[in-house]
């Protein structure tokens, strides 16, 4: 995947029917205004794509292995996972960051400094290391969070690593 430097910083919340930007490209938003900048890979997405949910890179075996979105699963080789900021409608390209602050859905409570990960077929960030949480990343640690929350969403900074995603 290669770096893009300029890209119309609109195409970052506005999903396209046609693909505007090369599969896997990837952006840094600079003018983020947070001191840890969101980086962006450029997919077509799968299925409509519900916004903060997480989801997991993958690449096709049709239509020239294009880079596409896939709900999580069990992997112990290595999985990007992704949240989009805006909802995507099934097909459509999009912008989605794997690195950086970013809002992400969960379902468990966090406190600040909680590492988070993304279980098989998840819809949501939990707590990584059971339901106490843990401030030390794992194999299986997308992120860590930056803000507390009771369930919901939380502003979490994804480390953009390729992590182990368990079944349960």
């Amino acid at each position: 995947m290669a770096f893009i430097q300029s890209i119309d910083t609109d195409d970052l919340t506005s999903p396209s029917s046609t693909r505007k930007y090369d599969l896997g490209a990837q952006y840094v938003d600079v003018s983020f205004s947070g001191a840890i900048k969101p980086e962006y890979v450029y997919i077509k997405s799968h299925a409509a794509l519900t916004q903060y949910q997480p989801y997991q890179l993958s690449a096709s075996n049709t239509a020239g292995s294009e880079v596409i979105s896939k709900a999580p699963a069990t992997t112990d080789s290595g999985a990007t996972v992704v949240a989009p900021q805006v909802a995507v409608t099934s097909g459509y390209y999009c912008w989605v960051p794997y690195k950086g602050s970013v809002t992400v859905t969960t379902t468990d409570t966090f406190a600040a400094g909680d590492y988070a990960e993304v279980l098989n077929a998840g819809t949501g960030l939990k707590l990584d290391g059971g339901s106490s949480g843990s401030t030390a990343e794992g194999a299986q640690s997308v992120g860590i969070a930056s803000t507390a929350t009771s369930g919901g969403s939380a502003t979490i900074v994804l480390s953009g690593n390729k992590v182990k995603i368990a079944a349960s």
